[in-house]
């Protein structure tokens, strides 16, 4: 009985890259989602961007983004944009932020970072079953 050969010269090569990462601790959630999808659980998370604004409330606003597991700045020709993303734990702190920035121009509600269909109308209010010693 002969051994089994490999089909062509390319199949008898050593790998040189492997073919999965063993610590994808570098990698960002995105990337790690297209790269190894389902290797890396994540919460479920509702987020607001806004333009940040001057006054009490806003600071306050700025300071209840920060408060997110998942806060980023950026520049826009509207000015500094505040992204927070929350998951169920963080809910009461969501709605307070919501309340703030909710009907001012601009602020966006993201269901896992998308833009997503109904997201204020739908997505907001089950998120707000999360709150919890409601009176």
């Amino acid at each position: 009985m002969s051994p089994v050969r490999a089909e062509s010269y390319a199949d008898r090569l050593p790998p040189l890259v492997p073919k999965e990462e063993r610590n994808i601790d570098h990698l960002s959630d995105e990337m790690a989602d297209v790269l190894y999808p389902g290797r890396r659980p994540r919460p479920f998370r509702i987020g607001l961007t806004f333009v940040g604004f001057d006054g009490p409330a806003g600071a306050r606003a700025v300071e209840l983004a920060r408060r997110s597991s998942v806060y980023r700045e950026t520049s826009s020709s509207d000015g500094l944009r505040h992204y927070a993303g929350f998951d169920s734990a963080r809910a009461r702190v969501l709605r307070d932020l919501f309340d703030l920035v909710g009907q001012r121009h601009g602020t966006e509600v993201r269901v896992d970072g998308k833009r997503v269909p109904y997201a204020h109308e739908l997505w907001l209010p089950l998120m707000w079953i999360f709150v919890s010693g409601e009176a």
